[in-house]
């Protein structure tokens, strides 16, 4: 299995160039990383693009998955997903936290074959979860922050 998630609500660039984690993003990630654990999720590891909205985002989940954390390589807003979706084949159990449109392209290229064909509509803290079926991916399950029981 794997788990993609689109980093937390971050503040616009024009407040905080650094584009940190608001609280209510803080908040709906703590509740998603909280009830992932609960129900027994621990990424070998999870892997995030350097920028700082998800790097926070990483920690969060790191903390309540207890799962080491790194940043990877072509994983920001723009870059060309290919790269990830041929490694995701030989990886198994990591989790990574990213932006859009890269998630939404990633997504999309493991599952249809298509970067460009929109199959997941991501939200801010929700995760993905894909698994390997009969050697193509699938989707397992989606968690978005409203339906995380409180």
């Amino acid at each position: 299995m794997i788990l993609l998630a689109q980093h937390g609500k971050s503040y616009a660039e024009t407040e905080d160039p650094e584009r940190k984690l608001t609280p209510e993003g803080i908040t709906e990630t703590e509740r998603v990383a909280k009830y992932l654990a609960t129900i027994g999720i621990k990424p070998k590891e999870i892997i995030h693009s350097g920028k700082t909205r998800a790097r926070q985002t990483a920690e969060i989940f790191a903390k309540h998955l207890n799962s080491p954390i790194r940043q990877g390589e072509n994983l920001n807003p723009n870059d060309d997903p290919t790269p990830w979706a041929q490694k995701l084949n030989t990886l198994d159990n990591i989790m990574i936290i990213g932006h859009l449109p890269h998630l939404s392209r990633l997504t999309a290229l493991l599952l249809t074959g298509d970067l460009n064909r929109e199959v997941v509509k991501f939200r801010y803290s929700a995760v993905l979860a894909l698994t390997r079926e009969q050697d193509r991916w699938v989707i397992a399950w989606y968690i978005t922050p409203d339906i995380v029981p409180t």
